[in-house]
């Protein structure tokens, strides 16, 4: 049974209660209102309570208000286990992924309850941790700037990438050499960022990709046979973040000078539209962009600060974070120190942010990050992966831990997600 994939580190608790014999209806109403995890695990305590379970799940009924959980790699479970920490209750869910193995994977993203994921091959790959369902997008080879590389002796051996030149619209094929790397290592040049439209079971789902080189955009449909380019113009390239607004079906996309760029996928061509100018001089890196519930454009940018080990090796230490609202008339960013009683939650995934009304648990005015430098990650694999709260009230830091009875691998990078049942 699907649900018994599902583990909990909580015992059981139990009375003197003959709880089969609860009413279908309250008991398909009782389901409707919890986590996912508690749900799958309602399901197996009895004949008639499984098939109040499925009657819940063939209606859809599960509440749409499920609690953030970081999802990573524990190193007490094997190689094929995902565990998800629920932020609202601490409880870890241990869920059993098909092959490849999770532990094997890089995941660089997640949206409407989806990982997203690529393989040793870099293929890319989204699985949803609750069902376990998977859906493959085109490899590799089909991206426009990408080439497969063999030996002499005709064995595939990697990719090379291809330079890009936005002016000409083409390739540089004979003056500047390709990019190779391997086919584990591609992964990381392929997918700076990954959105999606919706969720990607759902029909015409848009999937939008950040790539190497210069942060360009390439775009597929679920069910496309290969990669679409977007060269709307010479500075579609630098992109930081990228976020889907569902009012108005547009990504929005902000760049390393602070601009924010339109970008619409629903015509026969992509269209780019610059929206805010550039707010700094100089490209600087660690920026995201997100639409508050309010309807706020926010722009959130990281300072890192770094320190030298004895090694000689370069470490992370801090981060700082700023909040900005976006003033498109002004053409201006505004700072400010209040999230209007909601938590952020950004990194790898797609940025959202919670109200604490509905997650009283979560620390209010406060950021949720974890480590998303991808080539910090790239050449520090299983270096430490940091996982921290920004209070925005006094600039300070809490590591968040995984609970005492857990040990949290840096490998694959851990990301935040909201379960989906669909």
């Amino acid at each position: 049974m699907e649900n018994a994939r599902f583990s909990a580190d909580s015992p059981d608790s139990s009375d003197d209660c003959d709880w089969s014999q609860l009413h279908g209806d309250l008991l398909v109403q009782i389901f409707s209102n919890l986590e996912i995890p508690d749900l799958f695990s309602s399901g197996v305590v009895c004949r008639s309570w499984h098939l109040n379970y499925l009657e819940a799940r063939r209606l859809r009924l599960c509440s749409p208000n499920q609690s953030p959980c970081l999802v990573y790699s524990s190193g007490d479970r094997d190689a094929n286990t995902a565990t998800l920490h629920n932020m609202s209750t601490n409880k870890l869910y241990h869920v059993t992924l098909s092959e490849p193995a999770f532990r094997t994977r890089y995941v660089m993203g997640s949206s409407h309850g989806w990982l997203i994921t690529a393989d040793e091959r870099s293929n890319l790959i989204f699985v949803n941790p609750v069902t376990r369902a998977e859906i493959a997008m085109p490899p590799p080879e089909t991206m426009n700037n990408v080439r497969l590389r063999y030996t002499e002796e005709g064995v595939l051996d990697g990719y090379d990438i291809l330079y890009m030149d936005l002016i000409s619209r083409d390739f540089y094929t004979d003056e500047t050499e390709p990019y190779d790397v391997t086919l584990e290592e591609g992964r990381f040049y392929f997918y700076e960022r990954v959105v999606l439209s919706c969720d990607p079971s759902s029909e015409n789902c848009i999937v939008l990709r950040v790539h190497y080189p210069d942060n360009y955009l390439s775009y597929a449909r679920v069910g496309d046979p290969e990669w679409t380019w977007i060269n709307a113009n010479k500075d579609c390239r630098r992109y930081q973040d990228i976020l889907y607004s569902n009012s108005d079906g547009l990504f929005y996309g902000v760049r390393g000078m602070g601009e924010i760029d339109s970008i619409n996928l629903n015509g026969p061509s992509a269209e780019v539209k610059p929206i805010l100018k550039p707010i700094i001089s100089y490209q600087a890196h660690s920026r995201y962009i997100v639409r508050a519930p309010w309807g706020d454009f926010l722009q959130i940018w990281r300072h890192d600060r770094y320190t030298y080990k004895e090694n000689g090796k370069m470490e992370r230490v801090a981060a700082k974070f700023f909040v900005y609202k976006v003033d498109f008339v002004e053409q201006k960013l505004v700072e400010t120190d209040s999230l209007q009683d909601h938590a952020l939650f950004i990194g790898f995934n797609s940025s959202f942010l919670l109200p604490l009304k509905d997650f009283p648990t979560l620390i209010p005015n406060s950021i949720y990050h974890t480590d998303d430098l991808t080539r910090y990650i790239f050449c520090e694999r299983f270096s430490l992966r940091q996982v921290v709260v920004f209070s925005m009230k006094d600039n300070s830091l809490l590591e968040l831990l995984p609970p005492s009875s857990d040990s949290r691998l840096n490998w694959p990078p851990a990301v935040w997600i909201q379960p989906s049942l669909t």
